[in-house]
């Protein structure tokens, strides 16, 4: 009797563990998450600044976030800037607060996609060329095409968004080179206006390539069309028409108190000939491609650096009582004034990014192919 029940419960075991063996392995499940690619405009560069104060000590009024161990007036502050920017800071500039880090949920088709923090991702790299996207290691790092490839087969990527072209033409450059005029009083347009014009037509194919680029990674990852959202988007304009610039053209209000050394007519010519066409050469690369648009030219309307009705930070304002977002400016000045990186210059700060993921935000939660984001439309 003992020696039949020992048998059948050995019997028992080795059935179980035949049935065991045969099981498939559970699929592990990916979580769905939304990634960026491209240059500083979407990877964060200016987060550290929540609107701008022209003061060089402490929190410089309120407005230093990578400030810390401040005295009680917060006259008197320690500084780490990877408290903004982590490991990637005075590199790629990958703030914690940058676009993508906004974005809470994605619709595709018709499913909506919650979309935890973790899962926001943030490949982009402050001066990221179409090139250091595709093919080249860009600041020890491997080409960001590739390292999208790495996160695609471990999440269910259900949005990719880029921000390239402006380092192809030189905008940083461009930047200098009006500056310096401002400083040896001359226009600078007269002599970029031809060269930034060809380098723009020549951006094209570069836009649509890297678009392209994107896309067969995702493919070869093995995601169908229609099963994620590719979003190509343009530049906020920096700073405002001449005519609404609140300071005179004069080097010490622009240069010393604004931070906005630009003249007028320079500051037009970017605003109504540099940014549209740079706009209009990305929106056709994504039209190529089928991607979707998402137009920022006007996203920061109202709140670039030196605009008439917002102001700077002043000395009644603190990180625990900032100046209000609704009255600062969100585009980070030029030359820093003594404060931070000069390659934060002409950035989206803490704020403009804020506005920007509201943008991005927008698009992504409802089944729209283009947006054009201005102030009140999110």
């Amino acid at each position: 009797m003992r020696a039949r029940f020992i048998s059948g419960t050995l019997a028992t075991a080795l059935l179980v563990a035949a049935t065991i063996v045969n099981v498939p392995p559970a699929t592990a499940v990916k979580a769905p998450a939304i990634i960026s690619l491209g240059d500083s405009y979407i990877s964060g560069e200016a987060g550290r600044w929540r609107g701008n104060g022209n003061y060089p000590y402490g929190s410089r009024y309120g407005t230093d976030l990578a400030a810390y161990n401040c005295n009680r007036a917060e006259t008197s502050c320690s500084y780490d800037p990877k408290l903004i920017y982590g490991t990637s800071a005075a590199e790629c500039d990958r703030s914690i607060g940058a676009e993508i880090t906004h974005v809470e949920k994605v619709r595709v088709n018709r499913e909506v996609f919650r979309i935890t923090p973790v899962n926001r991702l943030n490949i982009a790299c402050s001066g990221a060329t179409t090139t250091d996207v595709t093919k080249n290691s860009f600041k020890g790092e491997a080409p960001q095409v590739q390292q999208l490839r790495n996160y695609a087969s471990s999440r269910d990527i259900k949005l990719v968004v880029l921000s390239i072209g402006g380092n192809d033409i030189g905008f940083g450059d461009i930047i200098k080179s009006c500056v310096t005029a401002f400083t040896l009083y001359y226009y600078c347009n007269t002599s970029l206006a031809g060269p930034v014009k060809q380098r723009i037509t020549a951006l094209y194919p570069k836009v649509r390539d890297t678009v392209r680029a994107v896309q067969d990674v995702m493919r070869n990852a093995g995601y169908r069309n229609g099963s994620y959202r590719m979003v190509v988007q343009s530049y906020p304009v920096p700073m405002p028409a001449g005519k609404d610039n609140r300071y005179p053209e004069t080097y010490k209000q622009r240069f010393e108190e604004g931070g906005c050394p630009i003249y007028n007519v320079d500051a037009d010519w970017a605003r109504n000939d540099v940014l549209p066409d740079l706009a209009s050469t990305i929106r056709r690369a994504a039209g190529a491609t089928a991607a979707e648009y998402l137009e920022l030219r006007n996203a920061l309307e109202g709140h670039e650096v030196c605009a008439k009705g917002v102001s700077q930070s002043n000395s009644g304002d603190t990180l625990g009582h900032p100046h209000a977002k609704r009255n600062s400016e969100w585009i980070r000045w030029i030359g820093g004034l003594a404060q931070g990186y000069v390659q934060e210059s002409l950035h989206p700060n803490a704020y403009g990014q804020e506005q920007l993921g509201a943008c991005l935000g927008h698009m992504a939660s409802r089944s729209k192919n283009t947006f054009d984001c201005r102030i009140g439309s999110v």
